[in-house]
């Protein structure tokens, strides 16, 4: 029986592969300077690059399905570049997709801060008032935001939850509210974080009675550079 012909291999699969990527390197290195340089921004250096490796492998993929046929390779290679010119369009547009984002959630979650350079801002909830979550000595406490209070106004539960023991205060202190005069206990909170904004040493009071939410006064709200109300939003600028 005559022995089988053995064809010559010239390359391995490994040795296309790194011709095409120097290849490719090459080619977007050129195309991305006119020195031929590659960019010195590192984002775009990091973004050429895993193009480079991208189409590398694209590249080996197309050499080793030769054995799969014209029609299945070429399919494979256009669902590669969609994939590819998919990540492209998203990150091109992740900007607006994080605003679009943070529009989608501030509907569905008023309370939820978005921060902006310089502002943050809260959507109106649906009972017709501004709501924010804040770090109170790193505990999270949910504020019903009350331009009508002198002070922020800690909803006792809220205290106990943030280390004051309302049993130790002196309430000693008369508010007026709309439900009527109210007795509360001074205090100074240590640190209060909205988003990226935090103060420090808050003029705050432990009401003494339960409130159901904690207030958000004149006290922290003036510690803001400016604040207003447009479309239902209330942007506070730090």
């Amino acid at each position: 029986m005559p022995s089988p012909r053995l064809r010559p291999r010239f390359l391995g699969p490994w040795a296309w592969f790194f011709i095409l990527l120097a290849a490719l390197g090459a080619l977007v290195a050129w195309l991305a300077s006119g020195s031929g340089r590659l960019p010195d921004d590192h984002a775009v250096g990091a973004l050429l690059l895993h193009g480079v490796v991208l189409a590398a492998l694209i590249g080996a993929g197309v050499i080793h399905g030769r054995r799969m046929g014209l029609r299945t390779t070429l399919g494979a290679a256009f669902i590669w570049l969609a994939l590819g010119a998919g990540l492209v369009l998203v990150y091109s547009y992740r900007f607006e997709a994080e605003r679009a984002w943070n529009r989608i959630a501030a509907e569905l979650v008023p309370d939820r801060i978005r921060a902006t350079q310089g502002a943050i801002r809260v959507r109106r909830a649906d009972d017709g008032h501004f709501y924010m979550r804040a770090l109170v000595n790193d505990v999270e406490v949910r504020f019903l935001v009350d331009t009508g209070a002198t002070t922020t106004v800690l909803d006792p539960r809220d205290a106990v939850r943030i280390g004051i023991d309302p049993r130790q205060l002196s309430f000693s202190e008369s508010f007026r509210t709309a439900n009527g005069t109210v007795r509360g206990a001074r205090v100074s909170v240590a640190r209060i974080a909205f988003g990226p904004v935090e103060f420090r040493d808050v003029r705050a009071s432990v009401n003494g009675a339960p409130l159901g939410t904690s207030l958000l006064g004149i006290s922290t709200l003036e510690r803001f550079r400016a604040w207003r109300v447009e479309d239902g939003t209330l942007t506070l600028e730090y």
